[in-house]
């Protein structure tokens, strides 16, 4: 027992402990408010996210325009599937250097590299030409994506939702990409040439405001305690890590992509690359857990934690199937069952009904997702409504119109939403935020390959599901109504169901025609109410995975921040040394 003398002199050290350390916390916590410098820092990377949204949407809205012009190529597709494929690879790769490197050079490297992509779009004069432009937008769009894990850290950790809304927000302009592109094909001399020029300006004005103002620490500032040296650290990189990781994903992506298109989903070409790329992920990650490493290219301390970074991975993975799949079916889709064939503006307002939806998805993620907190709550909302939706797609007919159009932008607005949830919860959920980088990277890239596989998935069912259903579907019908012409023709012609393969049918009533291109409409109905029924099974995951996630510890927004600016340190330095 202690003294009465005793306590208060122990009451009085630990007063003086106390007050010492808040006196200390009180000069060593950043700042909340966020200095001019660091607002241009910003508005620079959602510009950019601007810039990198452009070169994903607009080339592939006139794909088919492209394919006319500088075509016909059965590669035309291979124009929107390498910024994937890039993409996808780079933006973990590149988080990861970043992390260790610093980020500057590699933002700038990421908006140089998607300017001469569109240069060398804007002149192109055949498909494989501009299928290297898309190449060269994937690796810029990689470096580019890292823009989400850049604006986090630059603010304090209770405006880091915020930030990300604004961020969202902000890509009002860009959804209207599919739009904007068919009005520059009908409006303007160059036609789709027009769409690289606007996405060349626009990276040109990114890589400008990106050079001015952000500036965040450097190598030298990153290493300034452990002192090591530009080569030391290429030396303890993961080489094997790095080699199996983007070999298995280009792998996977490649078969993916092959698959049901360029070559049957039998055929050993396909088959090759996807068995090989899964035995290369089980060997990476044997390799991460295994191997001592320093800098490993996904860390095994961040897949340990469940409930804060690998049941995110998860819920990304099918949001990504579901929006970008979205992106290559709905216009599908709208374009067979509910667009006069011509009418080019027409399909460029229903192309863009997905990108209305993230008009929507902006005006929540700046008005309600930063504000309510209870992030768990929210992405078990977004994952139900979204499968709840999908199937409601499924049930949509020829005649449902107003239901697809309202569903899909329903459906796009719940989407999006759970991407900015999930940067915030996994950069707040790290111990060390040297790692943000790899961890929101891991995060668009499990994202953009849930795209490609459902990219992959659906369009093999609803093809698949049209050949076995059409034959029979117009065979019926013609028969209903009296026909006894060749069949084969008819099929011939349904087959490719286009104006000009109809045209090519001689003595066939209008009659006829109409009946049979009524066939085809209702053979796509059911091709695609397939597509969607299976979509809910990867919904039901999804909803699984984001029961199991974890809100944001409240304590965790704070004031606190992972970085300042280089300019902003060396004011900071320059005040203390004058105090």
């Amino acid at each position: 027992m202690l003294s009465t003398e005793e306590k208060e002199q122990h009451t009085t050290q630990v007063e003086q402990v106390t007050t010492n350390d808040a006196s200390t916390q009180d000069a060593d916590e950043p700042d909340a408010e966020i200095t001019f410098k660091t607002k241009m820092a910003i508005l620079s990377l959602i510009l950019m996210y601007e810039s990198y949204l452009f070169t994903l949407i607009m080339p592939a809205a006139v794909l088919a325009y492209i394919n006319a012009d500088l075509g016909p190529d059965p590669n035309y597709a291979w124009i929107s599937i390498t910024w994937n494929l890039g993409a996808a690879i780079i933006v973990t790769v590149g988080g990861r250097l970043a992390d260790i490197f610093g980020r500057r050079w590699f933002l700038l490297f990421g908006s140089i590299s998607a300017a001469i992509g569109a240069l060398v779009g804007v002149t192109g004069q055949s498909i494989p030409q501009m299928i290297v432009s898309g190449v060269i937008f994937g690796i810029g769009g990689g470096f580019q994506e890292m823009c989400f894990a850049c604006a986090q850290e630059l603010v304090p950790n209770k405006w880091r939702f915020a930030t990300l809304g604004v961020m969202i927000m902000a890509n009002h302009f860009s959804s209207i990409s599919p739009i904007l592109g068919y009005v520059f094909i009908t409006y303007t001399g160059i036609g789709w040439r027009a769409c690289y020029w606007w996405c060349f300006s626009f990276e040109v004005l990114t890589t400008i405001l990106l050079f001015f103002f952000y500036d965040p620490p450097s190598f030298r500032t990153k290493h300034e305690d452990d002192h090591k040296t530009k080569i030391q650290l290429l030396l303890e990189l993961d080489h094997v890590g790095l080699f199996l990781f983007v070999a298995s994903c280009l792998l996977l992506l490649l078969g993916l992509s092959w698959g049901g298109g360029l070559r049957p989903w039998k055929s050993p070409a396909v088959i090759a690359p996807i068995v090989i790329a899964v035995v290369g992920f089980v060997a990476l990650g044997f390799w991460e857990v295994c191997a001592n490493l320093k800098y490993p290219i996904l860390p095994p301390k961040l897949f340990r934690k469940w409930r804060e970074f690998t049941a995110l991975l998860v819920v990304c993975f099918v949001a990504g199937m579901l929006y970008y799949s979205m992106n290559v079916l709905w216009p599908r889709q709208s374009s067979l069952l509910f667009i006069p064939a011509g009418d080019t503006i027409i399909r460029g307002v229903y192309a863009n009904m997905v990108s209305f939806g993230t008009v929507i998805a902006g005006w929540y993620c700046i008005g309600v997702m930063p504000w309510v907190g209870h992030e768990r709550i929210q992405l078990i909302c977004f994952m139900i409504g979204q499968t709840a939706l999908i199937g409601s797609l499924s049930s949509v007919g020829i005649e449902d119109k107003a239901q697809a159009i309202a569903t899909v932008i329903i459906v796009s607005a719940l989407n999006l939403p759970p991407s900015p949830l999930s940067f915030g919860m996994v950069s707040l959920g790290l111990d060390d935020q040297a790692d943000i980088g790899v961890a929101v990277g891991l995060i668009s890239t499990f994202r953009l390959i849930g795209g490609a596989v459902a990219t992959a998935i659906y369009t093999s069912i609803y093809t698949s599901r049209f050949s076995k259903l059409m034959p029979g579907k117009v065979t019926d019908a013609v028969e209903e109504i009296g026909y006894d012409g060749p069949i084969p023709d008819l099929l011939r012609a349904a087959s490719l169901n286009t104006a000009a393969a109809y045209a090519t049918l001689e003595g066939v009533s209008s009659e006829v025609l109409a009946t049979v291109q009524l066939a085809v409409k209702q053979a796509y109905v059911e091709s695609f109410r397939l597509v969607y029924l299976v979509a809910i099974a990867f919904g039901v995951c999804a909803i699984s995975a984001a029961i199991s996630t974890r809100s944001v510890d409240v304590k965790k927004k704070s004031n606190e921040r992972a970085v300042q600016l280089e300019t902003e340190m060396k004011s900071h330095r320059h005040h203390k040394e004058e105090a």
